[in-house]
């Protein structure tokens, strides 16, 4: 694919070229005849033209596209081995009569009494010695006595003091006088005896009584008449009526089936896209064509 397209451009290049060069060629003797008729020509030109340059490349393209696949992976069974139950659970009931029987019993006839007798209490007068009064003390108080007595006490003590008086020649002098202490006598009451409490013993007091006394305390007798008893033949229930319940159970049995172990499913993959390199030739520069001045030694005018 890229060797046609890499032709083509080669192929377009050189046709362009062909063109231009004709193209220049016709113009060239155009110019030729135009200057021989009318004067002299000053320089002539040739069209000169290059050929284009191309280079070998590496390019990187697609072989194949990334794309996706779904797989199905079918499903798996297995076989295995089932308890069915075949017949269901019953229940039944069935009814069971009472159950009675004879036996002797002991029955009260006359109950138990109890009945009792007074003894009145005893009495006596006896005479005998009672304490009307304990002995004890009684007390007195001795008022205190008081007494006058004479003391003798100091009314100033004893002092030194400044005097000023006059001489034989009726100069003022000034003596230096001690002056003694002055006593007195003062009258003062005191206690001669203190107050004081005496006391006098009083001997117990007795008299004589007659009383009435508890010789026995009354009693109360109890006096008991046992119960009466006899025998008597009852019917007596030995066994209640009841109800019997029958359970059958569920019948089983085992049965092979086959079984779902995993469900079919879908997987997708995805595949990635294939590269691989191809070697190209690509235009480096086109072909061109340019004007070079020529000397007439090399055709020019």
């Amino acid at each position: 694919m890229w060797t046609n397209r890499i032709k083509a451009i080669a192929v377009a290049t050189l046709t362009a070229a062909s063109t231009v060069m004709l193209a220049s060629g016709a113009a060239q003797a155009w110019e030729t005849k135009k200057h021989h008729r009318s004067g002299k020509a000053l320089a002539c030109y040739k069209q000169v033209h290059t050929q284009p340059r191309y280079k070998i490349v590496k390019r990187k393209v697609l072989v194949q596209p990334a794309g996706s696949y779904v797989e199905t992976v079918p499903a798996q069974y297995a076989t295995r081995h089932v308890k069915v139950k075949v017949a269901p659970r019953s229940v039944s009931y069935s009814h069971q009569p009472a159950q009675y029987t004879y036996r002797e019993r002991r029955v009260q006839i006359a109950p138990r009494q109890v009945r009792y007798h007074e003894t009145p209490a005893v009495y006596e007068h006896r005479t005998h010695r009672v304490l009307v009064q304990k002995a004890g003390r009684i007390a007195r108080t001795v008022p205190a006595t008081y007494k006058t007595v004479h003391k003798k006490v100091m009314i100033e003590p004893a002092k030194i003091a400044w005097t000023t008086k006059l001489d034989k020649h009726g100069n003022h002098v000034k003596c230096k006088v001690k002056y003694p202490a002055k006593y007195g006598t003062v009258a003062q009451t005191v206690v001669a005896h203190p107050a004081r409490t005496v006391y006098h013993k009083v001997p117990a007091r007795y008299e004589h009584r007659t009383e009435r006394v508890l010789v026995r305390k009354a009693q109360r007798h109890k006096v008991v008449t046992p119960a009466k008893y006899k025998i008597v033949r009852e019917k007596v229930l030995l066994r209640k009526a009841k109800r019997i319940k029958h359970v059958q159970p569920a019948q089983y049995a085992t049965r092979t089936e086959t079984v779902l172990v995993r469900k079919a499913r879908h997987k997708r993959h995805h595949t990635r896209a294939k590269y691989r390199y191809v070697r190209e030739k690509v235009l480096v520069s086109p072909g061109k064509a340019k004007w070079v001045k020529v000397s007439a030694k090399h055709g020019g005018c």
